[in-house]
Formats: structure tokens, C-alpha cells, sequence
């Protein structure tokens, strides 16, 4: 994970990198195993966490706190709410769009609409 989310290799970025991931319950251990070997929570946060430290201008998010552990929900809500792009997601996790989105639109009866 540690190397998959460095671009430049330098230092300071391997400690960011670590310190990003250990937010993410990442034990040290974890943070050097191979993707494959670990869970699929695991690799979700990885690919959230690069596209982040990547500062991509929009997320497209499919229910993006379904497969994680509880414990690391509370830190993922923080992390997409100080993201300074857009986010566009699709949940049924309420605490999520409570403490994310500023804009709510449901679908109803085949149509998008915008909840105040």
C-alpha cells in the first residue's frame, strides 16, 4: 500500500502516506503487505485514499462506506467531507450524508429530485 500510494518516493511522502493509512486503522504491518493478500475494506480504502492524495477534482462514489469496518467510517466521513473537490455518491448510509453532502437529490418515480 505504502509504495502504490507514493508518486515521488521521497520521505516526507512515505510519512503522509503512513500517517494517511494508519488514520485508516492501518496497522504497520498491513502497510506493507501485498494489495492481493489484503481485505477487500482494505483495498477500497487504498484506491479512495490515492484517489485523494492524487487531488482528483471529482469522486463518483457507489456506496463508498458499505465494506468498511465501523471503526473506520468515522475517519472516512472526515476525510470526503474536507475533500476540496466534488463529490457525486450514491448511499443508504445516513450518518454519511448527514456529515458530507450539502446537496441531497433522491430519485423519485424515475426522476432526480432535489431534497432541501
Amino acid at each position: 500500500p505504502v509504495d502504490f500510494l507514493m508518486k515521488e518516493g521521497k520521505a516526507e511522502e512515505r510519512t503522509r502516506v503512513r500517517n494517511c493509512l494508519g488514520a485508516l486503522r492501518f496497522i504497520s504491518e498491513e502497510m506493507e503487505h501485498r494489495i492481493e493478500d489484503l481485505s477487500e475494506g482494505q483495498k477500497c480504502k487504498i484506491l479512495l485514499l490515492k484517489l485523494i492524495l492524487e487531488r482528483c477534482d471529482v469522486l463518483l462514489l457507489d456506496e463508498p462506506t458499505r465494506n468498511l469496518s465501523p471503526l473506520s467510517n468515522p475517519r472516512i466521513r472526515a476525510i470526503l467531507n474536507d475533500f476540496g473537490g466534488a463529490i457525486i455518491a450514491v448511499s443508504h448510509d445516513r450518518k454519511f450524508i448527514e456529515e458530507v453532502a450539502n446537496r441531497i437529490y433522491q430519485l423519485k418515480d424515475g426522476c432526480l429530485v432535489l431534497l432541501d
